[in-house]
Parts: C-alpha cells; structure tokens; sequence
C-alpha cells in the first residue's frame, strides 16, 4: 500500500489515505486525478496499462487500486 500512497502524493493529493473509501463515486478525486494515478501506475511498473483497468470502480480505494495493479500486472 506504500507505493500507493506514493502515487497519490506524487500526483499533489497527499490529503487521500489509504482509510478512505469511495474515492472515485464520493468525489474525493476526479478523472484527471485518475488519470495522473494511471501516469504513475505505468511509470512505476514501466508497463502500459490496459484500458479495461482504467475504469473509476478500480479507483474506489487503496485495495481497490492494488487489486487492480496485481490483476493488470500479474503480480
């Protein structure tokens, strides 16, 4: 969950916790901050993405979010 933390301070929203649910549905962050999070995401891993990832249910939360990373990434 560390390296999660780390993409949403490197993407100027330190404020997001890994407490915190509903990222996404609640407004807490928007497409570009989903967006920026995919920037990083591929960046760390030095792997693209693939698009059916990039869907705001994988954004909800922290697990939801490393769910999603071990799922695209076969981690």
């Amino acid at each position: 969950m560390e390296e999660i933390k780390q993409f949403f301070i490197n993407i100027g929203r330190a404020d997001v916790d890994e407490n915190m649910q509903n990222l996404v549905s609640a407004n807490i962050i928007n497409s570009i901050d989903v967006m920026n999070l995919i920037n990083e995401i591929e960046k760390y891993y030095n792997k693209t993405l693939d698009s059916d990832f990039m869907r705001p249910m994988y954004f909800e939360s922290f697990e939801s979010i490393r769910q999603m990373i071990s799922k695209a990434f076969d981690l």
